[in-house]
Order: C-alpha cells, then structure tokens, then sequence
C-alpha cells in the first residue's frame, strides 16, 4: 500500500505575488467603501443592533462620565490650591466659593446618570443632567469675568471655555452627535459674547481679537467633533467585530456540530474520534512540512519532494474495536433479484428507500445500529455503541418489526416482497480498513452466522441461533429451525441450532416490555448522532436572532476603558466570570505605555492599517489654516515669514490630496471591475495614498511633520520678540507688548497643539504622549523664563492671581484630559485588536476541524455527496443520480479467511488498492463503492456532470453567505479558488496555503501519486460512453497486479498446495445505473442498476486470474483493441444461461490485442 498525505496541501505556485496584489486592492476598495461612519450606522440598525449598542453606549458614558467628575474634582482642587498662592487672597474668596460650590452642582446634578433605572426609564434626564451642568460651567466662568469687571474694573480672561467644550464632546452623556453640536455652538456663542462686552470691550482692535476668539473656539469644537465621530467610529466597529465574532462561531459552531452530526451518523463516535484525531495531526505535520519547503526553492518540481509514506496497520493506527456481547441482524429482501429484471432502476430505488427509511427509524427506536446496505442487505448489530443488556430482544424485535414495515410497502406499492431475517449473538471486531471511502463494517464468525441464518431463513420470519434465543428469557415462542439451516456447512461447523419466531409470549402491555422500551428509546435519544435531525439553525433567522441573545450576554464583556472608577466604590468583592477574563486581559497590557506585554502582538497592532488616516489629516489641514489665520490677524505684517507660512500650507495641502486621492478615486471613478487606476499618474497617487494607510513609520513621519509644522505658526508668533532682559531695561507699554504677540493667543494656539497631537489616529500612544509633554514642558519653560516679563503682565483668570501660573494650569488641564481619553480610546483599541485574533485563532482552529471531518466524510461519500448533505436538511427524501453509462467492477480474493488471515492482511490489501484507486483520479474516474469481507466494488463514469439527472432539493443553507454585515463570513468567504482549481484556505498569519481537492475526494492520506496508471494511446478525458468500460478494465488489471506484488511480498508460504490462494477473480459490466443515497439515519452511497447485478454475477461465476465481463462489455473493450475470448454460456440467477467473455492478458497482466478469427463469427 502506497498512500501519501503530503501533497494534500501545497502552496500555491501560480504568481502568489500577483494574486495576492490583486486580492489587497480588491480588500482595499471594501475597505474604503466600509470604513465610514454612515455605512456603521445603516449596518447596526439593518443587523437590529442599534438596541445593543445604545446600551453598550450607554455603560460607555457612565464611564467616562466618572471619569470626568474625576477631573472635575482634581482641577477645582488644583485651581483652588492655586488661589492660596495670591498676595492678597481678599479678593479670592468669591472665586474659591465660585469653584468649589459649582464643582459641587455639577457633581450632583451628573449623578444622576449613575442610576441606570432612572436613565431607562426617562430619557430626558441625561439631556437634563447635561444642559444643566453645562450652563452651571458656564454661568461660573463667565459670572466671575462679569463680576469682577462690573466691581473691581479687572478684566481676567476665562479659564474654562475650552476645557468646558471637550467635556461637552468627550465626557456628556448625552447621545448622537447633533446634540453636542448644538450645545458646543450655544457655549460658544456665550464666551464670544462674553468676550466681546467684556473682555475686549476697551481694546483699539477689538474686532480682530474676537475674530481671534471665535476661531480658536471653532477649532476647539472642530476638535471635539472629530473626537466624537473617531471615538463612534471606533466603537462601532469593535461593536460589529464582536457581533462578527459571535456570528461565526454560531456559523462555524453550527458547521462543525452539523458535519459532526454526519460523521457520526455514519461511524461510531469511538472510531470517529480516533480517525478525526489522526487526520488532525497528519493535517497539522504536513503544513508544517509545506512551511519547511516555502522557504526553499519553490521551483523544485513535485517528483523530487520528499513524500512520506502512511500504513495503517502500524500498532496504534489499526481503527479497529473488539465488543463483547452483541447481537447481529441480517436482512434480506426476497424476490429482490426478480425486481431487478423486472422494475424500472428509479423505481426500484424508489421502493428500497421508502423501505430502508422505516428500517431506520424502526433501528433508532430499539437502540439498533445499523451497519450498511449490501444492495437488497440490510444488516445492524446491538449492543455496540452503547452496551444494552437486552441486545438480543432488541434485534429480535427490530426483525418482527422490519416485516411489518415491508409488508406495508407491499401493498403500497404493488410488489411481490418479503423478509428473510437472521439474528445471533456473540463477539465482533468493528472499524474502518483501508485508505479511501471508509465504511464502519463488523467482522467476525458470529457475524458470518448470522448471515447463514438470514440466507438459510424462511420468509417472514426471523430466523434466531441458540444463543440469541437464550437471551431472550422466554419472551418469545418459537419452532425449530429450517431444513436448510440444519444442512447449511457453515453452522454445522460452529454447532450452531436454529430457531424460528413466532410471536412476542409477553403481552405489549407487560412492565419488563415497557420498561425495556423506556430504556432503549433513551439509550436512542442518548446515542443518536441523525445529522438531518439537528439542524438547530436551519434557517438564518434562527442564527440571527440567536447571534441577538448572544450580543446581550456579550455587552457585560466590550470593554469600558482602561480606567474605570466606577470599580472603585463596588460593594462586592467577588469578580464575575467576565470581570475576571478582563482582569486577566489587562495584566496583558502594561500600565504606564499600555504596551502588549507579547512583543509580536505590539509589532503586529501597529503595522495595522489606518483607513482614517485621511481623515487625521484633514482635521490637520483644518486646524492649521485656523492657527494661520489667527498668526495673520493677531501678528504685525512685518514680522511674518511668508516662505515657512507658503512651505508648510504646500506640504500639508500635498498630504491633503495625496491622502484622499484613493478614497476620491474609489468613490467616483472606480467600477466592480477596474479596483485600481490604469494611468501612471493616477496609479502612482492611488498607490501613495494606499502605502500612507499601511505603513506605519510614514504614518509617524506625517504626524511629525504636522506637528511641526504647527508648532513653526504658533512660534512665528514670538519671533522677533525681546526676551525679558530687553523688556526690564526698556520698561515698554503694554501696547508694544501686544504689538508682538499676544500671549493668550500664543496659549490658547499652543492648546490646540496638544489636542492635534492626540487626535491623529493610529500613531502609538507613547509617542503622542512623549510629544505632547515635550511641547507642554517646552512651553513652560517659555512661559517662565524666557518671557515671563510678557507673560506676568498678561491678563490672569483671577484677581491677583500671577498669570504664569494660569497660562502654565491651561496647558496642563488639556494635556491632562487628552492623554486620559487617549489612554481609554487606545485600551478600546487594544481589546478590539486582541479579540480579532482570538476570532484568527477559533477560525484556525474551525478550518482545521472542518479539513479534518472533511477529510474524513470526503473518505466515506463522494466529494459531491458529502457537499450536498453538508449542503441540505434532509428528512426522507431520496437523492439520487441517473447515468446513461456505468462500469461496474466486483473483485473478490479467493480463499482468505478472515479467521485464518486477520483483519490487518485485509486492511494491507485494501489499502493498496484505495492507492491504486487513487491514480484513477482524472476527468473519468474510479469511485470506490463498499466492501464486503474479501469483496471490493468499483465503479467508473459516476461523474455528478455526466449524469442525466440528480434529484436533489436546491440548496438553500451553506452555499450562500449568512454574514449580513457586509462582511462575507471567513468560514465561506476564507476558501477562494483560483484559476489551478486549488482552494485557498487561510492558515497562520496571513499565508496562504492551498488544500488540494484531492484531500477532500480522495484518499485519507491526500495523494498526489507521481505515477500514472497505465493507459492506452487514446485520451483518459474523453467523455464518451465506451471510455468507462476501458478505464475500468485498466483499473482491474492494476489490482490484479497489486495483489499479485502482494502476495509474492507476503504469502509465499501459505497455502502450498493451492493453485488460486490469494488471486483475484474479477467481474465487469456496463450500462444504465442509478447512484444515490437510500435511508436517513446513516447516509450510504451505492448505485443500482443492471449493471451492478450483472457485474456481481460476472464474479461470483468468474475464474479466478481472470475478468470476465458480458457480451456486450465485451464488444466495447474489443473498440480499444482489447482481446476479449469466448468462454461459454454461463448460468446467471434471474437471466439464466447467457454469453459471457474472459479478458485476454499475458503473464504481466498486459492486455493482448483483439484479433478476430479469419473468415468466422464468434457466437
């Protein structure tokens, strides 16, 4: 047995690089057309999840609403402190009282927000709570400037107008964004107002100190705008990226559970888990082995691959089980061969799957298991997936059942059938042999007589051995067996004496009866594994509204923020489940830098792409003509330096173009077929503005040069300006001062600094921080010594109170509130990142699952087969497939024993020819059938695209995507086939690797076999009708040789003195046949039809070395220059005497060239 596994997988060699271009650009247009805060919105409320989120939002704001009280209460404290420093702290008090008491109210009134009852059930008291503690802000600023204007004739510049805008947009609770904008306009209105009458009321150039004013109070509403859509942004698409993840791992939970279903259905959970857990490994070491060899020449042809060899038999890999203390049933439908002749093949298809259906229900019910189909065989055995101490009554009544069942169909539909039942007891071995098209099957003496007591039977009775009916304890009356069995050799040898069933001795109503009955129906239920029975998500509502219950369990887990107050007045000390998997979450995070403590992760977050960046760099643009404008208007003409002012609006306005151009160019130009721009021009900015998102150091390079080029406007402002020492010897007026540069101007631009510097998305949080502080720090010292001559004698926030120090808390009142939000929104960020690549993991771990049980159930039903029952709920439906031509091929080997031999020389043997069946691959290839004990069925032409006709209901579930959110689900979505007909699975960390179709419709162990079966000179893809019968005869003349390798390798010495031990005698015929699957609780594949009886008499009547085939096979095999010889009329059960032909061959089982006598017809 040659079987290989590696080339299963293999890495696509067909330009990679090209294809993977192509595939980004494509996933870069999605990306630009998704990324927009309109299209989150339209999705959340289409996927229902606008509820969701209002509550998530609604915990989000609790949050930063304690937050800002947290602020709240550390800035009044510092001012208040502050206050105490003053020479003369008189004229303080008011303030101080101002202060602390409006701290106080606002504390109150936003408390109220903290009582999620109250919030629920009246949704005005968060507008309320906002608009009021805003106007208390507001009154408190602009009250002490009125104040002491009006008493004192101090005018003092307010503190407070930007700090109180950034708690409307970052802190408020109030929802949506047309609300804050209104009350940011409304507050800004009251301080230009206020600065208007008050302030600047005595100034000469009044108006361009409000024109001052109102800018930078625009650009700070520009700033809180921005914050609040990147901030809704963001959380939406952590919102739906959970939704996501929930959905797919209902989808691939639901795949798996459904495939399983269908494993199950088939093999014992026991075996299945032993094959599921090898193919898994074998899976996992030949990926790993792929990986190996990417990273040597790829170019290197397939033959020189090193290929490992697999052999099931080695100790520990034989899938077989030993079971005590079973029952076997054999069933056999009688006049089934006089049907063949006599019924239409749809018919009679028909008719054995309106028969079997009710076998298998009745099987379910008594705790049966059923085995297989042997064309009009039907056998099980008890007992052996779970132990039953009353397997034999169960068998017994399955039988009496099972005649019951077919004699209702005969009277339904009109035919002349009946029952011949066998039943024993005893010990079997069960399992899996071969390499290919697995099928659970039982071996053992008792299993072979059981089937003498089915065939040595009388019709309409179930026919019992000795042991079965002494553990029956009386239930049952009965008569001795049939003359035939009391002759039959096979159970004189073992001593076996039969017995016929009449009838139940016990009433239906008898307690032992009952609670029997009780007992098998709930070992039933316990054990059942009917895949078409369990589809708890048949329909897309049912996973929607399922993925709905789950999104509310999942709300408790989105992440509030790094920094959560509200945890430190918890009465409970004891952590939920969820509490505790986000505690766990942050140990990962570092505190300070918030940094993945997995270096890789880190690396792998920031080379993340940023589709916002566009957007950064619009504020930027924004934000700059603001600083500009306010240079001009508050800077003497003679001081400017237009060259840095032209250099820095050309760099800024060619980043601005440059990162648009993609999205402009997406939106307005670009159709479903042309995803990238053709002209070099057009394709160079396209490219450009796509490097700028995915590279993050160019990212980092941008967001210097902004800042920089920021900080060159504001201290253009200062340039030319006499340091302190100049102003202490020439005592100029204040006049001249403000003539060079006003210093409130010059603060409130270099705030605006602080909040750019923290707004640009996906530059790494320690960089915004470090830099911020830098310019901060840089400023200070400004501000303290080189100008503190200026700065002293500017305006202050209070009275007496040194100005310095004012200017100095501004500066750090903003760094501190940016850098507070920026460590929520980066904590935000990190668990967004960190769940996708849990979502990455669970899907590597489905895909693996789902190539393992595809592997496995592709090795038991044809690849179509198996997709369409993946594909289809099935009740008792019958599928099946009607073809014009079929070769069918019976191999049987004469003279093993599986007593005498064993099951490991059975399973050797039929593994190699599942490799020989595997060279058999090509557009007309070799299916492999069943088999039976030393019996092995083939059959070629079965191609689902040759077939006149599949009945078969329209797949209505797996082959659509469920992923309503725009987002194809990566369980459909991640295979992708390309031009090779390789279907790409995702693997690793973005590397694509392909899963050969051969893996999922061939052997277990893959198999790309170098090798090519020996053909004749004409093409082995022609479609016509002859071609089958040759390939099939090609293929027989390879077993032939395989068996006979294998038995001059191991059986030299057994069986001395016989001529034909070990040899195959094969049989073949073509025609009409009918393919499909019969029965419900166990999906089997077999075909029927004229061929397949008369194929299986060509072997039965056969000689052994040789292949006999019918006349009219015969005359097809002769068009290929096939000699074919006349051996006589042979006596067929159902046809009687008929012509039949033995294949020429010489002693290299070469075919031998048709040469017709001269001058004679061969009868």
């Amino acid at each position: 047995m040659n079987s290989y596994f590696d080339s299963a997988i293999e890495y696509n060699r067909t330009n990679p690089i090209s294809l993977a271009r192509s595939s980004e650009q494509a996933q870069a247009v999605q990306n630009e057309k998704n990324w927009e805060w309109s299209y989150l919105v339209r999705k959340c409320r289409n996927l229902e999840l606008e509820e969701s989120y209002d509550l998530y939002m609604r915990r989000l704001r609790v949050g930063y609403l304690s937050l800002f009280i947290f602020i709240q209460v550390a800035v009044t404290v510092i001012h208040t402190l502050l206050l105490l420093t003053t020479p003369e702290i008189t004229y303080v008090y008011v303030d101080m009282v101002a202060y602390m008491c409006s701290g106080l109210v606002i504390w109150l009134v936003l408390s109220v927000n903290f009582r999620s009852e109250l919030v629920s059930k009246h949704g005005w008291v968060v507008y309320a709570s906002s608009w009021l503690a805003v106007c208390v802000m507001v009154l408190m600023d602009i009250g002490l400037n009125v104040y002491h204007a009006t008493s004192h004739n101090d005018i003092l510049n307010p503190i407070y107008d930007a700090y109180t805008l950034y708690a409307i947009y970052m802190f408020m609770p109030v929802p949506y964004l047309l609300q804050p904008i209104v009350l940011g306009a409304a507050v800004t209105l009251c301080y230009i107002i206020n600065y208007s009458f008050v302030i600047t009321a005595k100034d000469d150039n009044q108006m361009h100190s409000i024109m001052n004013e109102a800018i930078y109070l625009s650009c700070v509403n520009l700033l809180g705008i921005f914050f609040r859509l990147m901030r809704d942004i963001a959380l939406r698409t952590t919102f739906l990226d959970r939704r996501q993840y929930v959905e797919e791992n209902l989808l691939l939970r639901y795949a798996r559970d459904q495939e399983r279903s269908l494993l199950l259905s088939i093999l014992p959970a026991q075996i299945a888990d032993r094959l599921q857990e090898d193919v898994k490994n074998r899976i996992e070491r030949s990926k790993q082995q792929h990986q190996q060899r990417s990273q040597m020449d790829l170019r290197r042809s397939a033959d020189s691959q090193t290929l490992k060899r697999w052999r099931q038999p080695n100790d520990g890999t034989l899938f077989i089980e030993p079971h005590n203390d079973v029952t076997v049933l054999y069933a056999d439908v009688v006049n089934y061969t006089h049907l063949t002749t006599t019924l239409d093949v749809k018919k009679l298809v028909e008719a054995l799957h309106d028969l079997f259906v009710r076998f298998d229900i009745a099987s379910e019910e008594y705790n049966v298991l059923r085995i297989k189909f042997l064309g009009d065989c039907y056998y099980c055995v008890a007992g052996l997936a779970n132990p039953n101490a009353d397997h034999a009554k169960c068998c017994v009544d399955l039988g009496l059942r099972m005649i019951k069942d077919i004699r209702d169909v005969r009277v339904k539909r009109h035919l002349n059938i009946d029952m011949r039942i066998g039943v024993h007891s005893g010990d079997v071995l069960s399992g899996v042999i071969g390499a290919a098209k697995w099928q659970f099957d039982i071996w053992s003496k008792d299993v072979d007589i059981a089937n003498r007591l089915e065939a040595t039977g009388a019709t309409g009775r179930v026919h019992v051995s000795q042991k079965t009916l002494s553990l029956l304890d009386g239930e049952y009356f009965f008569e001795d067996g049939t003359e035939k069995a009391r002759e039959d050799p096979v159970l004189q040898k073992h001593g076996i004496r039969t017995f016929l069933i009449k009838s139940l001795r016990a009433p239906m109503h008898d307690p032992r009866r009952r609670e029997r009955e009780r007992q098998a129906k709930k070992l039933s239920e316990a054990s059942k594994a009917n895949f078409m029975h369990n589809s708890t998500l048949h329909q897309y509502n049912q996973v929607r509204n399922q993925a709905k219950l789950e999104m509310c369990r999942e709300l408790d887990k989105m992440p509030i923020g790094r920094i959560q107050l509200t945890k430190v007045f918890r009465r409970s000390t004891r952590l939920t489940q969820d509490e505790i998997e986000e505690e766990n979450f942050r140990r990962n995070i570092s505190s300070f830098c918030l940094f993945f403590r997995i270096r890789n992760w880190e690396y792998q977050y920031m080379q993340e792409p940023d589709v916002m960046l566009k957007y950064s760099i619009a504020l930027s643009w924004a934000i700059y003509m603001g600083l500009l404008t306010i240079q001009l208007l508050s800077k003497d003409a003679r001081y400017h330096y237009w060259y840095i002012d032209g250099t820095t609006i050309i760099l800024l306005t060619m980043l601005l173009v440059v990162s648009w151009y993609k999205k402009l160019w997406i939106m307005y130009v670009s159709d479903a077929e042309m995803t990238a721009p053709n002209s070099s021009l057009s394709g160079f900015l396209f490219h450009l503005s796509d490097v700028m998102q995915r590279n993050v150091y160019i990212r980092i390079v941008i967001y210097f040069l902004t800042i920089f080029s920021y900080v060159a406007v504001a201290i253009m402002q200062v340039v030319g300006c006499s340091s302190d020492d100049d102003y202490m010897d020439d005592n100029p007026s204040v006049e001249d001062r403000v003539q060079c540069f006003h210093p409130w101007i010059l603060t409130n631009c270099m705030t605006l600094i602080i909040g750019m510097s923290f707004l640009f998305t996906r530059i790494p949080f320690i960089i915004k921080s470090c830099f911020s502080a830098v310019i901060t720090i840089a400023y200070a010292a400004l501000v303290v010594f080189e100008f503190n001559y200026i700065y002293s004698n500017s305006p202050s926030t209070n009275v007496n109170f040194n100005a310095r120090y004012s200017h100095v808390l501004l500066m750090i009142i903003t760094l501190g509130i940016f850098h507070l939000m920026e460590r929520q929104t980066e904590f935000i960020a990190k668990v967004d990142y960190s769940w996708k690549r849990q979502l990455m993991k669970k899907q590597e771990d489905a895909l693996m699952t789902n190539d393992t049980i595809k592997v496995l159930l592709t090795n038991i039903l044809p690849t179509h087969v198996a997709d369409f029952y993946l594909s289809n709920q099935l009740q008792n439906e019958l599928y099946y497939e009607e073809y014009d031509n079929v070769a069918v091929m019976f191999a049987s080997i004469k003279n093993f024993d599986t007593d005498k031999i064993g099951l490991r020389v059975l399973n050797e043997i039929i593994c190699d020819f599942d490799d020989v069946l595997n060279k058999y691959s090509q557009s007309l290839r070799v299916e492999k059938i069943k088999v039976a004990n030393w019996t092995y069925m083939a059959a070629c032409g079965l191609d689902v695209s040759r077939s006149e006709q599949v009945n078969a209901p329209q797949m209505k579930f797996r082959n659509v995507s469920l992923m309503p959110n725009g987002r194809r689900s990566r369980y459909d979505g991640a295979r992708s086939s390309n031009a090779d007909g390789v279907q790409r699975v995702p693997y690793g960390n973005g590397s694509n690797i392909a899963l050969d179709l051969d893996l999922e419709r061939g052997q277990y162990e893959g198999n790309v076999v170098t090798s090519q079966p020996r053909m004749s000179t004409m093409q082995s893809g022609s479609n016509s009708g002859s071609e089958v019968v040759r390939v099939m005869a090609e293929f027989a003349l390879d077993l032939m040789r395989t068996m006979r390798r294998f038995n001059a390798e191991n059986m030299q010495t057994e069986y001395a003195g016989s001529t034909d031990y070990g040899m195959l005698r094969i049989g073949i015929s073509h025609g009409r046949a009918m393919a499909g699957v019969v029965g419900i609780s166990k999906p089997h594949y077999d075909i029927w039809g004229n061929p397949v009886n008369m194929a299986s008499r060509m072997d039965s009547t056969g000689v052994p070395g040789q292949i006999q085939v019918t006349e009219n096979t015969a005359l097809k095999l002769r068009e290929f220059n096939i000699q074919c010889n006349y051996r006589g009329m042979t006596f067929v059960k159902g046809r009687g005497d008929i012509p039949t032909y033995i294949i020429g061959t010489d002693k290299d089982y070469e075919f031998l060239p048709h040469r017709p006598p001269a001058g004679a017809k061969e009868d």
